[in-house]
């Protein structure tokens, strides 16, 4: 392993300033195991100024609509997604996001050229420190933009991607729970997750002494591995950050947990992955079928 972080990307033009900055040794040791925080330059970026992602998102709203996800007034950490509907349209909430006590996602961000362009200026960064090797395993790359009013809460969640969260505009607060804890994600959870339900991990007030609270502000980012438990809480400002993430082509995890979720339908008690081999290598195909299958059925449901 070492010698596949200490091999630099080929492409990356040694006279370009970086947008990212980490260290080699702290991604060596952390990276997908615990989060970071790291420095970036984006700030300033005027993509991510709000006239620009105003028009991004009107953009996105008219021709990339399941890539755009907005609501307002959640006040509870385990509320669910998609149960507080915003009262205006993306562009009218953004410029009542004051007020609005709205929470907007602009996913795919880098559909837009400009976007696609930073993307892989950041991802060259993340390349220089960890090898071409990672590049081989990246399936999906991805920019997805968050703007949050002031005080607002991003309820409790856990995501799929590999996660390098930039704070570009504003202070938050960050609760980070470690990935591998079966008392705050339940193995259960995460296989509902990845089967039938992103809302399945449930938030537990009595663990959250567990989580490492983080307050980002511009400038810093934070590395947030595969199903790391984690909730927000906006400062009293306006707040706009940006997500640099992807997922993975040799990741058997999503596969191996849909699979074990319909073992446990039928009433047994599956193992977890990466325990045994020799029963991953079982699962996987099947959990990969599962998956085109549920992928087909919801694209027939969304069709006029």
């Amino acid at each position: 392993m070492s010698d596949v972080l200490e091999s630099p990307r080929a492409s990356v033009d040694p006279g370009m300033r970086r947008l990212i900055e980490l260290d080699r040794n702290i991604f060596r040791e952390k990276f997908n195991r615990r989060q970071f925080v790291f420095r970036h330059h984006l700030s300033d970026e005027p993509l991510f100024q709000l006239p620009r992602l105003i028009e991004l998102a009107r953009s996105t709203a008219a021709t990339r609509a399941d890539d755009l996800y907005y609501d307002a007034g959640v006040q509870d950490i385990g509320q669910r997604w998609g149960t507080a509907p915003a009262a205006f349209p993306v562009d009218e909430t953004i410029n009542r996001i004051e007020h609005a006590g709205a929470w907007i996602v602009l996913k795919r961000a880098d559909s837009d050229p400009s976007y696609a362009a930073l993307l892989d200026r950041c991802m060259s960064d993340i390349l220089e420190v960890s090898g071409r090797e990672l590049e081989r395993k990246m399936r999906r790359k991805e920019v997805i933009v968050f703007i949050t009013s002031p005080n607002r809460l991003t309820t409790y969640h856990i995501d799929s991607e590999n996660n390098f969260l930039l704070q570009l505009s504003g202070k938050k607060e960050i609760n980070l729970f470690r990935p591998e804890d079966r008392e705050v994600t339940t193995e259960q959870e995460i296989e509902r997750f990845y089967s039938i339900d992103t809302n399945a991990a449930t938030y537990k007030p009595e663990l959250q002494h567990r989580a490492e609270v983080l307050t980002m502000e511009p400038g810093m980012g934070v590395h947030i591995p595969v199903n790391a438990p984690h909730w927000l809480k906006n400062g009293d400002n306006i707040s706009i950050s940006v997500s640099i993430n992807y997922h993975g082509y040799d990741s058997e995890r999503g596969a191996i947990y849909r699979t074990n979720h319909y073992l446990r339908r039928l009433g047994l008690n599956p193992t977890p992955p990466f325990r045994s081999p020799a029963v991953d290598q079982l699962k996987r195909p099947v959990g990969v079928a599962l998956g085109r299958l549920h992928d087909r059925f919801r694209f027939r449901l969304r069709k006029p």
